[in-house]
């Protein structure tokens, strides 16, 4: 038994993350059998093997387990690193559940000693009862394929550790085993107390779930090995054709928000659009994305307008015509694709003269002139009749109760607010959108429409032509 035992873990080690026995690794050893059994192993195989156990200060017991790994290392001549954490005020502090708060102190402390001794891996001691446990809980919750894979063999976890993996040598080994290795290599078997209370979720899918289905089927553990296997190849496959195409529909990305083209992302298949809008809260902090929150977004894209939308975690979404933008509050969107006043305030232009905007525009008036024969119809070029005109021209931005009669509809006033509605200008470039107002009255919103009043008629001897252009 115990040379299979070794024989699994280094087939896995070679298989999953191509390691061999001169590798050096960081064990994480809690005192429990399977990471003692772990560690006597790896050191049996001829791996050079630092013992790192992390402290929680959370049961009596604790001070036990330490003195146990000590002794254990000591008798085998590896390097033992101990860690301290009051884990208890940590989960406190960010508002986290006890188990949630020792798994992220355990990890940090593993991957710190992995990088102080240059290690190759480090390894933890889960077994396939923990891979069975962990499956079935992510089906419980309603997992997707990510948490249907379980545990993996070897991971990359850049939350700890962009470039050291971390690895499960036992996935393929019954907690049955690993006593039975401890038994018979003189290990110490010692058991967390608090693995038998039913107040934590994966106890009692241990203690209760698991039995009755293993009754109903002997070879459990097997088929929720399998499943996870199948789903992990899957889900790989699907993540990456997400990273690959993930520039197709990548608007922008800036400090604080990522923006997506909207049709391209509403046009892809469903099992993208999930993977790019974790991808994207990835991007903003990392923040756990669940379910319900890529639904909600996946339903906003297909409704734009409406200001921002609130998330999850203090993210945000403007849903515009053309983009999906995902943001952090207070975060400045790009906005160098649409005209926009550099300050509030009111500024004069005129005849000749020329008006910096924001992010690269300028509005600019030519001198008076003689009519064109046949001026163009444009949006960003524009010919006014100077005689109706007062100058110097004011461009500011947008105040309630601004009317404006559009070119081409017979003198009929229309609010400019619902100009912009209608013509999608996204509401958050709408407050700085700049007016041209000559006399009080607007005479034109570039882009939207001008004045039926300023416009040029047969009676018109003198123009004004103004322009908007970008940089």
């Amino acid at each position: 038994m115990a040379d299979e035992l070794q024989e699994a873990v280094h087939a896995a080690l070679r298989s999953a993350c191509g390691l061999e026995s001169s590798a050096p690794l960081v064990v994480g050893v809690s005192g429990g059998p399977d990471s003692l059994a772990l560690l006597h192993a790896l050191h049996a195989l001829g791996y050079a093997v630092t013992a790192a156990h992390f402290h929680h200060g959370l049961r009596e017991a604790a001070d036990a387990d330490a003195a146990a790994v000590e002794a254990v290392a000591g008798r085998l001549g590896v390097p033992l690193v101990v860690g301290r954490g009051d884990v208890a005020a940590q989960a406190a502090a960010h508002r986290e559940g006890l188990e949630a708060a020792a798994r992220e102190a355990r990890y940090r402390f593993l991957f710190a000693v992995a990088r102080e001794q240059r290690a190759a891996a480090v390894a933890v001691g889960h077994t396939a009862d923990d891979q069975s446990e962990t499956v079935l809980m992510h089906l419980l919750r309603g997992s997707g394929l990510t948490g249907l894979a379980g545990l993996r063999p070897c991971r990359l976890l850049p939350r700890w550790d962009a470039e050291i993996p971390l690895a499960r040598p036992l996935l393929g080994v019954r907690r049955t085993e690993t006593v039975a290795y401890a038994r018979r290599h003189g290990l110490p078997l010692r058991w967390d107390a608090s693995n038998w209370q039913r107040d934590f979720f994966r106890n009692r899918v241990r203690l209760d779930l698991l039995p009755r289905l293993r009754a109903e089927n002997p070879a459990l553990d097997g088929a929720l090995g399998r499943l996870a296997l199948a789903a992990a190849a899957d889900e790989d496959f699907l993540a990456a054709e997400a990273r690959r195409r993930f520039g197709e529909v990548l608007a922008a990305e800036g400090a604080g928000f990522v923006g997506l083209h909207r049709q391209a992302f509403l046009e892809a298949p469903v099992a993208l659009q999930r993977r790019w809008l974790r991808r994207a809260a990835e991007r903003l902090g990392g923040a756990e994305i669940g379910f319900a929150q890529v639904e909600a977004a996946r339903a906003a894209a297909a409704r734009p307008g409406g200001g921002a939308r609130d998330w999850f975690r203090g993210l945000k979404l403007w849903v515009e015509p053309e983009t999906l933008w995902a943001a952090r509050a207070g975060a400045h969107l790009p906005s160098e694709a649409w005209p926009q006043l550099p300050a509030d305030g009111v500024f004069l232009l005129e005849p000749g003269g020329a008006l910096p905007l924001a992010v690269g525009w300028m509005l600019t008036a030519s001198a008076p002139a003689p009519p064109p024969k046949s001026p163009p119809a444009e949006t960003a070029r524009v010919w006014l009749d100077a005689a109706r005109l007062v100058f110097p021209l004011q461009v500011r931005p947008r105040r309630p109760g601004d009317m404006l009669a559009p070119l081409g509809m017979g003198g009929r006033r229309q609010k400019v607010a619902d100009l912009m509605v209608n013509a999608k200008i996204p509401q958050r470039l709408r407050a700085r959108w700049p007016l041209v107002v000559s006399g009080g009255e607007v005479v034109w919103v570039p882009l939207l429409a001008i004045s039926h009043r300023a416009r040029l008629t047969s009676a018109t001897t003198v123009v004004v032509r103004l322009t908007l252009r970008r940089k």
